[in-house]
């Protein structure tokens, strides 16, 4: 019998309408754009006013999306990140060196956005060590299967935030990257199985990321033992918002320079984008060791892929990859989406999976 092909998700999920923050795919949902400067200001405020209440309402939360997601036909699902302004800086409020306060404008993603972001004015350290686990702990008790949890790499960080102390771009990578291996080392304590990293910013700054970002990749899992499953997402960006056909996401030729040395990498799975991209698939030729996590259905466009499509697709890959080592996810987080378009591709996708 034909092993059955894995589903995952990627990490983000809409959050639901009730939670005490918003997040910047609410911007971009209600706005028509992304606005990292306000969600960024607003969960400062939000952080000096937490309501001892506002937990039960992120553990609601979760519990909803993981249901969700699993009632889709998901097997490992996320919490949603339901707890994040943004995947990135919501990490990097439990180090010190980050401001908040004053925020820096710079241009960033190749310039694809315009924005004012948090800036280092000092050496990056870990104060709070633990947030991961505990986030993910908690999520984990509503669950009734495994969850994956997600962090951000050390390039994307430094891609999204405004460096004012280091002036050097290695010596930043490497501390971040430790801070990201504190908490992913709490995190294999507390139990978690399916820990990932997420590094777009590796298909839009493809000398950086081998020159010094996969050794970034490295120090996060350093010490992560065999049984837990090391992940790395390289995806090619979030447009402004949904539909937006004009955006300028990485050159998906990026995952073919890059390829060799990832699977060379001392991790298990690397997730890309396929459905938006269309790659050409002797790629999945050179992930001679690596499971691939394989984007089926498209993260920014409000059209639901056919089943038809997706098994496709998917045969197709199967060409090229070894069915054991081919899990099946969308694009990337499906932050953009509303709740239903998310349940709907995932359902789609999880029923074109069973028909393979």
């Amino acid at each position: 019998m034909a092993h059955s092909l894995l589903t995952t998700v990627i990490g983000s999920f809409p959050k639901p309408g009730y939670l005490p923050i918003e997040d910047w795919f609410d911007a971009a949902r209600n706005e028509g754009a992304m606005n990292s400067e306000r969600v960024t200001e607003n969960f400062t405020k939000y952080q000096e006013n937490t309501k001892e209440s506002d937990e039960q309402l992120f553990i609601k939360a979760a519990e909803e999306v993981i249901s969700l997601q699993i009632n889709s036909g998901i097997d490992i699902p996320t919490d949603g990140e339901v707890r994040r302004e943004n995947y990135v800086h919501y990490h990097c409020r439990y180090l010190s060196g980050f401001d908040f306060k004053n925020l820096e404008r710079r241009v960033f993603r190749d310039g694809a956005y315009d924005s004012h972001l948090p800036a280092i004015r000092k050496k990056i350290e870990h104060t709070n060590v633990g947030y991961a686990a505990n986030d993910y702990i908690s999520s984990q008790k509503v669950s009734p299967v495994p969850i994956k949890f997600t962090l951000p790499g050390p390039l994307t960080i430094m891609d999204t935030t405004a460096d004012c102390y280091y002036d050097d771009r290695p010596k930043l990578n490497r501390d971040l990257a430790d801070t990201i291996n504190k908490e992913i080392l709490r995190l294999v304590e507390a139990g978690c199985r399916y820990i990932q990293v997420d590094e777009p910013l590796f298909a839009r700054q493809v000398n950086d990321a081998s020159s010094f970002g996969m050794e970034g990749i490295e120090r996060c899992f350093h010490g992560v033992p065999k049984d837990v499953t090391k992940i790395m997402h390289m995806c090619c960006g979030y447009p402004d918002h949904l539909d937006d056909e004009d955006y300028k996401k990485a050159d998906p030729g990026s995952y073919h320079q890059l390829a060799r040395e990832v699977d060379d990498l001392d991790i298990d799975e690397v997730s890309i984008e396929d459905a938006h991209c269309q790659n050409n698939l002797n790629l999945l030729e050179k992930f001679e060791k690596k499971s691939v996590i394989f984007g089926a259905v498209a993260i920014a466009s409000s059209r639901i892929e056919t089943e038809d499509e997706i098994i496709n697709r998917i045969n197709s890959a199967l060409n090229h990859i070894d069915r054991n080592r081919l899990v099946i996810a969308p694009d990337c987080g499906l932050g953009l989406l509303t709740p239903e378009l998310a349940v709907a591709k995932l359902s789609m996708m999880c029923s074109a999976v069973k028909k393979i």
